[in-house]
C-alpha cells in the first residue's frame, strides 16, 4: 500500500483546530478518521473515506479520491469561504428558511 497525493492539497478549516492542509490520502484518512466533527459523518464522510482506501490500494484514482473528499468537506462546511457550522447539514435551516423563520413565516409555531 503506497501513500497517493493529490494533484493539489486541499485546505480545511476544522472547528476548534484551525486551519488543515491534506495532500495526499492517506492525510485525508488520517483527517476523516480523527479531524472529522462528529455531526458531518455521514454519507459524503463515509463515500470519501471508501474512495481514500481505494486509492491507498490502487483500485481508484488519486483525482477521484480528492474529488470525494472536496465533496465531504464541501457539504460539512470545511471549505475556506464556506459557512462552517458545529450542527449537522440536514439541521442548519437553508437561506430561504431561515429568512422566513426570521419573518415568522415559516409555519411552525
Amino acid at each position: 500500500m503506497n501513500d497517493v497525493a493529490f494533484s493539489e492539497p486541499i485546505i480545511l478549516h476544522l472547528p476548534g483546530m484551525g486551519a488543515r492542509k491534506v495532500a495526499t490520502s492517506f492525510e485525508a484518512i488520517e483527517c476523516l478518521q480523527n479531524e472529522w466533527p462528529q455531526w458531518a459523518r455521514g454519507r459524503n464522510w463515509r463515500s470519501a473515506q471508501s474512495a481514500c482506501r481505494d486509492a491507498l490500494d490502487g483500485w481508484c484514482s488519486a483525482k477521484a479520491a480528492r474529488r470525494s473528499f472536496v465533496k465531504a468537506a464541501d457539504r460539512a462546511g470545511l471549505l475556506p469561504g464556506r459557512r462552517q457550522s458545529s450542527a449537522p447539514a440536514w439541521h442548519r435551516p437553508e437561506s430561504g428558511e431561515a429568512s422566513l423563520v426570521a419573518a415568522g413565516l415559516s409555519g411552525s409555531r
